[in-house]
């Protein structure tokens, strides 16, 4: 049945209730594991051995009158693939891990920085380790060295962490990003210009580490590290940002008038959709109306403003129009709902790049163009460009820049008393496969990981999914067909099914029209572009080609940048965590993913598919409303994650600790549930927050180091009472007797485990309906991050916010789940809380 969605969805702030919280699961993120006998003595052979060749000088670019700090260096240390990373800092003596990355093999291998005069210490603490025991027995500093497995000594390689490779021609010059400790960065930038190097104004800082750009050679870049002690780790800063390039065009049509004439012009308030791009073109008939002139910028104003290349027209017309060729056909009036802003950050075709193309600070910097211009504006932000050949498996600068930018955590955002600024929401492109006309280059989506930035946590990364399959009138390719079925991910569209699983969020999140390839009949060609397969967009030359075929996921990301500001033009107050949340929860597999999921059984080859297609399709109606049979609660709400006590004079004592936890005792429809039995039904529960990057430090491998904060859900099992759920999510709500053991949990479709990574959690319950009905209580509660790890920083009491969506559905035609919960609603409103009975986002 085609549910009817014009139903306001329901409020449940009012539901929650907040608890003081202490985690009952231990946390092991800094435990490390017993080793064998004889671990130790094989250590402190490696590290006597690293040592010498140290003390052999080795580190022969060491110069006294360059230097501000004693000699050091840096050691390369191996790490278990199956322990955590142990915490190998001592600031007294100023050694201290960084530059981490993980091998293909699971292992870890990190720089050491070690000081002269702290080897002796380095090397007592691990007598320590080798000979003597505490009182539980384990070896002392066990926490320390059980996860380490060599030491040897380093380079300047063993601070490479770019995916790319490292320019080991010593002439190689290059942009360097130096990724410094925050308090060492003015002494990197002064050593480097006594050293006659060319050093950027620009810079990004985040907790603990600034990023410093170094224009070099590479044996310049070493003479640099050996003398200055700031610098932990090194990558590429030049980024490569590159899209899909159209190889076809529409003829100038009569179209475009009778179009421009249906069109009305959105309101003075409406949200804007802001386009990072090459630029747009707003004198387009079918674009003026929504750009205005003074809103078109760059980042340099000589590149001017005007859409060089044509891709940025293509998206400002996906993102009013969606598929233009329904636009078109039709004869309704068009009201549109949103405005355009264009911020050109890509500079023209032959443009002379003197400075570093660190697109980190570049994209920063277009975000607070358009906020200066409309200060008070509301708008998502869009970008469908990617860092060519650039994995997403890691955070780099670029991803971390646009996890600032939505957690309003850039330079400028934070006020005086510790505030943060406006959150902000973000949509980027999965990335596209390249061209190739040799079916088997392609034939391998692991050979084509998503591509920097849209591992960023806090964006909303867009993948394609297809239902272009009709090619058979197209003019000449007769006999031709297409590499991928309707409904299917599109052929364009880059997954991350090669990432860590634990370790990375799920993306692409969302999936929307991104075009078809097509095949040749003998299976030997493989061709791009074809307009059958194809969306129709405006063109940057209105005048002899006002419409363009668009495709790949930058057609994709156009589209969810509509959808995003369609939803803010209907709910202006809702927070981009909502719009976020809302996006990815009106989400529908299309019959083939569906598919595709029920032969998987196993969650690990689930989470393998949802990398290729996240949640599915977004749909608007379903994301704005609510129908009897599929309605949606929301909270949105703030949550403390993390305190630390005071003392009577009101000075913070102890470490930082867990805060609270949020319990919501939901309206649920018990009667109905119980009335469809074993009909099945779907509940689909979204959480989504915003965290503040942490890419420094241990942030490259590990969740916790990189995110301020993380939060969970927990929904009440079948067999639970509320007091065993309290006492199983919390420690402080323990029974006296431990509960009966409840049932297995086992019909998420991915599972906690599965979603743990990233700000936005998200699983689908599927079941006889019978079940849900006592399964009426969630939990919110937080789990570790920087905030807590770091209390120097002063982040340890800082209040957050996180939006919460739970839905339930059924197929089924004489399912009314709605009212039951509007009737409880509004017996609520005669006990203590006054609000509407139907109590809407609108």
């Amino acid at each position: 049945m085609a549910s009817s969605y014009e139903l306001p969805h329901f409020r449940v702030e009012q539901f929650k209730v907040d608890r003081p919280y202490q985690r009952r699961d231990k946390d092991l993120s800094n435990a490390g594991k017993t080793r064998e006998e004889g671990h130790g003595t094989r250590l402190r052979e490696k590290l006597s051995l690293a040592f010498s060749a140290a003390r052999g000088g080795q580190n022969g670019y060491f110069a006294d009158d360059i230097s501000e700090s004693p000699q050091a260096w840096y050691l390369e240390v191996e790490l278990d693939a199956n322990s955590p990373v142990p915490d190998l800092n001592w600031k007294t003596q100023n050694i201290r891990l960084s530059a981490l990355r993980i091998l293909d093999d699971g292992s870890t291998l990190g720089a050491l920085y070690v000081p002269h005069d702290a080897m002796d210490f380095l090397e007592l603490k691990l007598q320590e380790y080798s000979e003597e025991r505490t009182d539980s027995g384990k070896p002392k500093n066990d926490a320390k060295f059980s996860s380490v497995e060599s030491f040897s000594l380093g380079d300047i390689q063993t601070l490479w962490t770019d995916s790319r490779p490292f320019p080991e021609a010593l002439a190689s010059i290059l942009w360097w990003e130096c990724w410094c400790v925050s308090s060492k960065a003015d002494q990197v930038r002064r050593i480097a210009s006594n050293l006659k190097l060319r050093v950027s104004e620009n810079s990004l800082t985040f907790p603990d580490t600034e990023v410093v750009l170094i224009y070099a050679n590479t044996l310049e870049i070493s003479i640099l590290i050996a003398n200055a002690d700031g610098v932990e780790e090194l990558r590429k800063a030049n980024d490569s940002p590159y899209f899909f390039t159209r190889l076809t065009s529409r003829e100038k049509s009569e179209w475009t008038t009778d179009l421009a004439s249906r069109l009305i012009p959105p309101r003075p308030e409406s949200p804007a959709i802001c386009v990072l791009d090459h630029g747009i073109n707003h004198a387009h008939p079918l674009i003026e109306p929504a750009l205005a002139a003074e809103d078109c910028q760059a980042i340099r104003s000589e590149w001017g403003v005007f859409d060089h290349h044509g891709h940025g027209t293509n998206m400002a017309g996906v993102a009013l129009y969606g598929d233009l060729t329904y636009a078109l056909a039709e004869n309704r009036v068009i009201n549109l709902s949103a405005k355009l802003e264009s911020i050109k950050f890509l500079p023209p075709v032959g443009w002379n790049r003197n400075d570093p193309s660190s697109y980190g600070f570049i994209t920063q910097s277009a975000v607070s163009l358009a906020e200066t211009k409309a200060p008070f504006r509301n708008r998502v932000f869009c970008m469908a460009v990617s860092n060519q050949d650039v994995s997403g498996e890691r955070p780099t600068t670029w991803s971390s820049a646009i996890d600032q930018i939505c957690s309003g955590s850039m330079t400028g955002d934070i006020g005086e008393n510790g505030e943060y600024g406006p959150r902000r929401l973000f949509i980027v492109s999965a990335g596209n496969i390249p061209d190739s006309t040799n079916p088997e280059d392609v034939a391998d989506l692991q050979d084509f990981p998503i591509e920097d930035p849209a591992q960023s946590w806090n964006a909303l990364a867009v993948g394609g999914f297809t239902d272009k399959t009709d090619i058979q009138d197209q003019p000449g390719y007769e006999g031709w067909s297409v590499v991928a079925g309707a409904g299917d991910h599109s052929p364009y569209s880059r997954a991350s099914i090669d990432w860590e699983h634990s370790l990375t969020p799920i993306k692409p999140e969302i999936v929307f029209e991104a075009g078809n390839k097509a095949v040749s009949p003998d299976a030997t060609q493989i061709i791009s572009g074809v307009p059958a397969l194809s969306i129709l967009t405006t063109g940057k030359d209105f005048t002899h080609r006002p419409f363009e075929e668009f495709w790949a996921t930058s057609s994709s990301t156009a589209q969810a940048a509509g959808m995003a500001a369609a939803i803010m033009a209907e709910y202006p107050q809702m927070w981009p965590e909502t719009v976020r949340a809302l996006m990815i929860h009106s989400a529908q597999w299309t019959p083939v993913m569906t598919e595709k999921l029920r032969k998987n059984k196993s969650k690990v080859q689930r989470i393998a598919l949802a990398r290729h297609f996240g949640y599915g399709v977004p749909l608007l109606s379903r994301a704005l409303a609510s129908a009897q049979n599929d309605l949606a609660l929301i909270a949105e709400t703030n949550i403390q994650p993390f305190k630390r006590d005071l003392n009577e004079k009101g000075r913070e004592i102890g470490g930082p600790h867990f805060k609270e936890v949020h319990y919501y005792n939901l309206p649920w429809p018990k009667a109905e549930l119980e009335r469809l039995e074993n009909r099945t039904v779907r509940l689909k529960i979204t959480l989504s927050y915003f965290i503040e990057p942490s890419p420094g430090e241990m942030g490259q491998v590990n969740p916790a180091r990189y995110q301020s904060f993380g939060l969970r859900f927990d929904l009440k099992k079948k067999s639970e009472t509320e007091a065993a759920f309290r006492h199983r999510i919390n420690k402080l709500d323990s029974l006296e007797e431990k509960p009966p053991q409840t049932e297995p949990d086992n019909r998420w479709i991915f599972g906690p485990k599965s979603i743990s990574a990233g700000s936005v959690h998200c699983d689908v319950w599927i079941g006889p309906a019978i079940e849900l009905a006592s399964r009426d209580k969630i939990a919110i509660s937080p789990v570790s991050g920087w905030w807590r790890y770091r209390p120097h920083l002063g982040k340890s009491n800082m209040q957050t916010r996180y939006s919460l969506i739970v839905s339930i559905s059924s197929d089924e035609e004489d399912v009314d789940l709605y009212t039951e919960i509007a009737n409880i609603i509004m017996s609520t409103v005669d006990t203590e809380i006054s609000i509407d009975p139907n109590q809407s986002l609108r």
